[in-house]
Formats: structure tokens, C-alpha cells, sequence
């Protein structure tokens, strides 16, 4: 388990670092959201999480882990898939738009980036458990405890769509 805070700017994006790179190597990246990573989303690359109900959330990152729905506001069910050599990458949107910007590739973003950490390759579901402590932020500084779990998976891929981590 691996634990970190983020300021969203609006998107929380989990991604591939080989499809971000494969994808913008020699393709200018599109600014315009979210038409400009929908085939990103299609592709099981990136996992785009709005965000409306506040920017800071502090995140924990974990593998296997069995969540019970019942203890979290919100799931979110998504899945992914990376690569030989891959890395995942969970991001702002600022973070994921200048990395995109160069070349796709966060080793030529040019400052360090919130989370990044080498897996195998293959296809995993990944749940994005949500609790609101909006109320308690002067206790965590921030409006948001999620957890981003992933786990090998063993049928077809879930479809990705853009979804709001907090219910409106």
C-alpha cells in the first residue's frame, strides 16, 4: 500500500506510461477534453475521472486488496491495460496534458511526477473506492479519501467512460 496526496485540477487520470508514449511520440496531443482522449479512454489506456466536488484527495494505491463496497460513498469499476516494460501512472490533469504535450512520454516532463510505479503487463480491473470527508477537511486537507486498487483480470475488458468521482 502506498499512500500520496494529489491536487486533481478537475481530472484524476490513471494511465499507461507505453500508451501515452506510443500515442504521442509523433501525434501533437489534443487539448480539447474530453474529445481529445476518448480513443485513450476506448482503448483501455487511461482511466478520466472528473472531479467537481474539490481538487485535493489523498489517495492510496494497493493491488489485490478486497474492497467492500458497502464501507465506501462510491465505487468505480474501470480497467486497464499495460504492456512488457509499462509503468502506471496516477495523475493530475495538468500532470497527464504536459506529459502528453511531451512526446507522451513523463520522463521528458521535466519535473517529478505524483505516482509511478513499474507493472506487469496485462489487463487488470481497477476499483477506484471513494469516501467523502469534505466535512472533516481541516483533519486531511482534502475532500476526498480514495482507494486505487487493481487486480489481474480474467474476462473481457470493461468498457471506460468518463465518470465524476463524487455524486452530484
Amino acid at each position: 500500500m502506498t499512500q500520496f496526496k494529489l491536487i486533481t485540477e478537475g481530472v484524476l487520470v490513471i494511465a499507461s506510461s507505453n500508451s501515452l508514449k506510443k500515442e504521442y511520440e509523433n501525434k501533437e496531443f489534443d487539448y480539447n477534453f474530453p474529445a481529445g482522449i476518448n480513443e485513450l479512454i476506448s482503448q483501455n489506456s487511461i482511466i478520466a475521472i472528473t472531479n467537481s466536488g474539490g481538487d485535493n484527495i489523498i489517495a492510496e494505491y494497493d493491488t489485490n486488496k478486497e474492497i467492500k463496497y458497502s464501507d465506501y460513498d462510491k465505487v468505480i469499476e474501470q480497467s486497464i491495460e499495460f504492456s512488457d516494460n509499462d509503468e502506471l501512472l496516477i495523475l493530475s490533469h495538468s500532470e497527464f496534458t504536459m506529459i502528453c504535450d511531451k512526446d507522451g512520454n513523463y520522463k521528458n516532463y521535466g519535473f517529478p511526477i505524483t505516482f509511478s510505479e513499474p507493472i506487469e503487463k496485462g489487463k487488470y480491473i481497477v476499483e477506484i473506492a471513494v469516501n467523502d470527508v469534505s466535512e472533516e477537511f481541516e483533519v486531511y486537507k482534502a475532500y476526498f479519501k480514495i482507494i486505487i486498487n487493481l487486480k489481474p483480470l480474467k474476462g473481457e475488458k470493461i468498457e471506460n467512460f468518463i465518470c465524476e468521482l463524487c455524486e452530484q
